[in-house]
């Protein structure tokens, strides 16, 4: 896939899923792949990692067969093992490559890795430069708008790393220390969106597809990033996708949601085992039913699951009272 090509479907499309560490494993992205996204990311995959051939970072990097286009997210500060990462990933099929400027996880940044790359401008530009000539796939950079309040350095740092050679940039409207429930910065990616002459996708705060609409009306940008609205609600991707064409959408039934998670939880079984398949489903399965009433209780009742034939019980507990969602916390 060339940058030319992938900029072309960005900016047709208006759509670029995430990487979501811990979430958007191979599992989640074989459910993802059923929803028709232009493009689906793993999670960020360690360079030096993938370059040891770590068996864990190996199966972050299997690629969901489909019609859409498979992109790697990598993390990493070091020149080298961040190039022979990249041609590694791209030698096995990876359509595109991103490079993570925007993780606030301690372990990662304290390694000058994830956020910790905007502080250091020329470091982050030279990495975008080296990748870019050692591979022939679209680079694209994700990062925040600052490292911090007092160095929110986002429009100087976008326009370095595009003459670097990165093709589009992700930029998520919160600085490295705000985590989630604050505002988003739309006005600064409308800042950088205007002064970029590569595509900007606006990251942060969408959960429906009138969020997309207003994230995309407020900043300009190319394409919007759905992020925590994706866990266990892949039908945003159809809710977006219809609201940029102005369709109706209609949403999943109970039956639906029921049905896609005990689809998650078989492939998350295959892939990982049975144990540690329903280890993951402990976490994503209240995701899915987020609007349910007595949704602690659900979510104390999936922590004690340990085989994958104590989730269907509990599934068939979620029902449909008078319009609501409700798990029955009463005893099976």
């Amino acid at each position: 896939m060339t940058p030319e090509k992938f900029v072309k479907l960005l900016c047709e499309k208006k759509l670029l899923l995430p990487p979501i560490s811990g979430y958007t494993d191979f599992p989640y992205r074989a459910i993802l792949a059923h929803f028709q996204p232009p493009f689906i990311i793993t999670e960020m995959a360690n360079a030096r990692a993938i370059v040891q051939g770590n068996k864990k970072t190996s199966d972050i990097l299997k690629i969901v067969e489909g019609p859409h286009y498979n992109g790697v997210q990598l993390v990493g500060s070091d020149p080298g093992s961040m190039t022979k990462a990249a041609q590694i990933v791209a030698d096995l099929g990876f359509d595109y490559i991103d490079i993570n400027m925007g993780c606030t996880a301690r372990k990662v940044s304290c390694k000058g890795e994830g956020v910790s790359l905007m502080k250091d401008e020329d470091g982050a530009c030279t990495l975008v430069s080296l990748i870019s000539a050692a591979v022939d796939v679209p680079v694209t950079c994700k990062l925040r708008i600052g490292a911090s309040p007092r160095s929110l350095n986002v429009l100087s740092l976008s326009q370095k790393l595009a003459k670097a050679g990165a093709c589009a940039i992700t930029i998520h409207g919160r600085s490295g220390e705000k985590k989630f429930g604050t505002p988003i910065d739309l006005g600064l990616i409308q800042d950088v969106t205007r002064a970029l002459s590569v595509p900007v996708v606006a990251n942060g705060g969408i959960f429906s597809g009138v969020d997309a609409l207003h994230a995309l009306q407020k900043t300009g940008a190319a394409a919007v990033m759905p992020g925590r609205g994706l866990i266990g609600n892949p039908w945003i991707i159809q809710e977006i996708i219809k609201a940029f064409s102005k369709d109706p959408f209609m949403p999943p039934s109970l039956k639906e949601k029921k049905d896609v998670c005990l689809e998650h939880l078989g492939l998350l079984c295959d892939f990982y085992g049975e144990r540690t398949g329903v280890l993951r489903m402990r976490k994503i399965l209240p995701e899915y039913f987020s609007s349910c009433e007595f949704l602690k209780e659900l979510k104390q009742d999936v922590q004690r699951g340990n085989y994958a034939c104590d989730i269907p019980p509990l599934l068939e507990r979620i029902r449909e009272l008078d319009g609501r969602v409700v798990y029955d916390t009463r005893t099976a």
